[in-house]
């Protein structure tokens, strides 16, 4: 088959679509990639076809933008600065590649590819890597904005994505997407990521029916095939130094904010704190050395970059922001998890962890000394939670969400 992979958003967005390219391309398939040229180096070191979306500079404008984690203005900025601008030139690379046996796997927000499935009836698969990307009144997301409980009447939940749609979602992205529609000879379109968004095709959401489970109100073709755990150097081995760290002591606690988080100073000084008042080791993992304290403790450590993956099974605790691919990766590894979460998914992500029994989380503006060093502490030390995560992480054992994954796109063909 000829498969044309295209999303659009941060490393989280990309990775699954990356790790899924590799397995196609490894059952015989001619996989192409079409995303944002900042991860072509990604795209290369695994040897997929790579077309560019837009440039460097447009994704540079979306990352470093000052509203990106505003719980407010995270949704237009991620649709102004990086979505809607790519609708039209995604459509044209997409139809330069169509053959007779193309197959279109998308993320729900390059509308390029639902839009040839309309007029061309290319197959299309859509993606899902987070559960809140299929909306549901069955099971209200969570979000740092409005809280739903699970006793308010269904009327009134379908009311709020009703009006969430009308008022806020798509009027961000209805007038650019519908006058391209009208050039098409297309209809117009409406309430974009509820119900028009998702292919008529097929439906898969990259996570397991244990950390979100199927809802009567989603598309009747979706399937869930679980975490693909893709994580960027996962076949490197580990560094010396970062070998030297874990084997000098106690398990550390590893804190990392999410990869496009660039004003990060605070979490890491709170962090540092909370470490020295439990006498516990840490590794910070920044890119960024400016947001790392100077003149760290004896025992904590900064280091840029570590696969998950190599150090998970030897520390006592993760601190991150919530995004679903370290989510994942501490779940399958046993890992207690403290969120900060800020915007889009992260909340969501939070009350899940939450429910499971395998984490906690505290708000922004409440990430202080006291409540981070209360939350670590029991965390760490209670033998509960330990058996919850053991138990979740004995649930991965025998499952390979990406082969099932490439197994449900070729039975589909």
């Amino acid at each position: 088959m000829n498969i044309l992979i295209t999303t659009l958003g941060s490393y989280g967005d990309v990775y699954p679509f990356v790790g899924l390219g590799v397995h196609l391309q490894r059952r015989g398939h001619h996989v192409t990639l079409l995303t944002n040229p900042f991860f072509e180096d990604l795209a290369r070191k695994y040897s997929l076809s790579f077309v560019p979306i837009g440039t460097r500079l447009d994704y540079e404008r979306f990352s470093n933008h000052p509203d990106l984690f505003n719980p407010r203005r995270s949704l237009s900025v991620f649709f102004e600065t990086l979505i809607n601008p790519a609708t039209r030139p995604a459509y044209n690379l997409l139809c330069e590649r169509l053959t007779t046996d193309t197959v279109i796997l998308s993320n729900i927000t390059v509308f390029a590819a639902r839009l040839l499935q309309e007029k061309h009836d290319v197959p299309v698969v859509t993606i899902h890597n987070i559960p809140m990307g299929i909306k549901s009144a069955y099971e209200m997301p969570r979000n740092g904005m409005v809280a739903f409980s699970d006793w308010m009447p269904l009327a009134l939940k379908r009311l709020y994505w009703w009006v969430a749609d009308r008022a806020v979602i798509d009027p961000l992205i209805c007038p650019e997407l519908n006058a391209f529609r009208d050039e098409l000879g297309l209809p117009p379109a409406r309430r974009i990521l509820t119900r028009w968004g998702h292919s008529p095709y097929m439906v898969i959401g990259l996570f397991p029916a244990w950390f979100a489970s199927p809802q009567p109100d989603w598309p009747p073709n979706t399937h869930l095939t679980g975490f693909p755990l893709f994580d960027e150097g996962q076949e490197a081995a580990i560094d010396d130094e970062v070998n030297a760290f874990l084997d000098g002591g106690e398990p550390p606690v590893v804190f990392m904010p999410a990869s496009l988080m660039q004003q990060g100073r605070t979490f890491f000084d709170v962090a540092v704190e909370a470490c020295e008042r439990l006498g516990v080791r840490a590794i910070l993992l920044s890119r960024y050395p400016h947001h790392i304290p100077a003149d760290l403790p004896q025992g904590i450590r900064h280091f840029e970059y570590i696969p998950l993956g190599h150090i998970l099974p030897r520390v006592a605790a993760l601190v991150h922001q919530g995004g679903i691919g370290t989510c994942a990766q501490a779940l399958r590894h046993g890992v207690p998890q403290l969120l900060r979460p800020l915007a889009y998914d992260q909340y969501d992500n939070a009350a899940r962890l939450q429910r499971l029994g395998v984490g906690d989380w505290i708000q922004a503006e409440r990430w202080t000394v006291p409540s981070v060093t209360a939350k670590l502490e029991r965390l760490t030390a209670s033998s509960e939670v330990r058996a919850r995560c053991q138990a979740v992480a004995d649930r991965f054992e025998g499952i390979h969400a990406l082969d099932e994954t490439c197994d449900l796109i070729e039975r589909m063909v």
